[in-house]
């Protein structure tokens, strides 16, 4: 019987991150009558619903996810998504809520030049983990001694950015830039994120944040940017790490 379960919760992890909303239903409803307290299994069966527009019964299994758990971060962050949408309505705005309540653009996905990348994570966190995440969602930059990962806004680890990019954005981030993060989109055992420039740093006033999408527009080197070195003063790698969004 346990192995039963347990195989039927890999099955409903599956089709969530597949977006296979109408089997993900079936799945975590059958792992329910079984265990009614599973919270992982009432807060898929939430999703699910919200994700084929049936707010009411996604509201439900999440406040009965809350009553299992009253610390269940997944649930409460969903319960406000819904109740923003409710306040909405289906009238097609522009605006959209992220899975934890932040008001995003549609126009936050489009791609600057050296502005903007979608960055394919490294590392990624455990398929549980991935399976609660919605594209769109807001997510933090944290810098690390030699490197950036990337959590979610309860700091929990989703993954890395490779060695590249982090070293680079790291350097940036010390000299100044600031950067938003949005999911865009989750597969099994995969997550890419899209980052995007809000704030360059005077001093890096014509040097982009990102080289290779630049269609032979410009092309700088990593060598042109000038920012303290890990060992001057004011960018000491002492603390472990450091949120930069």
């Amino acid at each position: 019987m346990a192995d039963s379960i347990l195989h039927l919760h890999q099955q409903a992890i599956q089709a969530a991150l597949t977006a296979q909303w109408e089997e993900a239903l079936t799945l975590n409803q059958s792992i329910i009558k079984a265990d009614p307290t599973s919270v992982d299994a009432l807060n898929r069966l939430a999703r699910a619903y919200f994700e084929l527009g049936n707010l009411k019964d996604s509201k439900k299994y999440y406040e009965n996810s809350l009553k299992v758990d009253p610390y269940n971060q997944i649930a409460a962050k969903f319960l406000k998504r819904i109740e923003s949408c409710s306040k909405r309505g289906a009238n097609g705005e522009k605006q959209r809520s992220s899975a934890n309540g932040f008001q995003f653009s549609l126009d936050s996905f489009i791609e600057e030049p050296g502005k903007t990348k979608v960055v394919p994570l490294i590392k990624v966190a455990e398929p549980q983990r991935l399976s609660v995440l919605s594209p769109g969602e807001v997510v933090k930059l944290v810098a690390r001694n030699r490197g950036v990962v990337i959590t979610d806004m309860e700091n929990h680890y989703l993954g890395a950015l490779p060695d590249d990019i982090g070293h680079r954005l790291l350097r940036l981030l010390r000299g100044g830039n600031k950067y938003q993060v949005l999911i865009k989109n989750v597969k099994i055992n995969g997550l890419a994120v899209l980052i995007r420039e809000t704030f360059r740093s005077a001093r890096f006033k014509n040097q982009p944040s990102f080289l290779d999408n630049l269609g032979g527009i410009m092309a700088y080197s990593s060598d042109h940017i000038v920012v303290p070195d890990d060992n001057d003063e004011g960018s000491s790698d002492t603390d472990e790490t450091e949120e930069v969004v």
